[in-house]
């Protein structure tokens, strides 16, 4: 099994590529949806309200006010880290322990290289597009993901630093079937 590593940045287009290659029989994981499935988890819900001032949540646990926290307060942000990077770890892990027999699998992992979780597959794969394409896609999303596409875009390295990092890279302005084409067909000769 090889296991490659989907990132990027925000709005880059991650999610469209993992989908693709899961419509093609491949097996994905997100990191994005682990955690969601986290925090809806009551016990993690009250973890994390735990870890910071119950004051900041009027009413309980609520992800878009704990998205503005950690988005305003790098202390905050770090926080939070500490406590779901492990668990989004052993997520990841058991992910891949459970398709050993594929010849392929892909994750989707955000902060891939800001994580140090690099490490912890054979290859990895930046996705990128231009800066236009990227505020459109916020904006697409909401007037919420508006708001914070510049905060994250602080908080993440830099789309041209991901690429140098990342053994193979997918502009999702251009045709991604025939970039995701090459590189499995490069990936199987290794």
């Amino acid at each position: 099994m090889k296991s490659i590593a989907i990132t990027g940045s925000f709005a880059s287009g991650k999610t469209f590529v993992l989908k693709y290659l899961e419509k093609a029989g491949y097996k994905t994981f997100s990191c994005d949806d682990y955690v969601r499935e986290l925090y809806s988890e009551p016990n993690i819900r009250k973890d994390i309200l735990c870890l910071f001032d119950e004051k900041l949540f009027e009413k309980g646990f609520d992800k878009k006010k704990l998205s503005q926290i950690i988005y305003s307060d790098d202390n905050q942000r770090r926080k939070l880290e500490q406590y779901i990077h492990p668990k989004v770890r052993k997520g990841i892990n058991d992910f891949q322990n459970k398709h050993l027999n594929e010849p392929l699998i892909f994750v989707e992992v955000p902060l891939l290289f800001e994580t140090g979780f690099n490490s912890y597959f054979d290859y990895s794969i930046c996705v990128y597009c231009s800066e236009e394409s990227r505020k459109d896609r916020a904006t697409e999303r909401g007037d919420f993901y508006l708001k914070i596409y510049s905060k994250i875009k602080n908080i993440q390295l830099p789309q041209e630093k991901k690429k140098n990092l990342a053994n193979f890279q997918i502009n999702t302005d251009l045709d991604i079937e025939i970039q995701i084409k090459e590189i499995i067909a490069k990936v199987q000769l290794v």
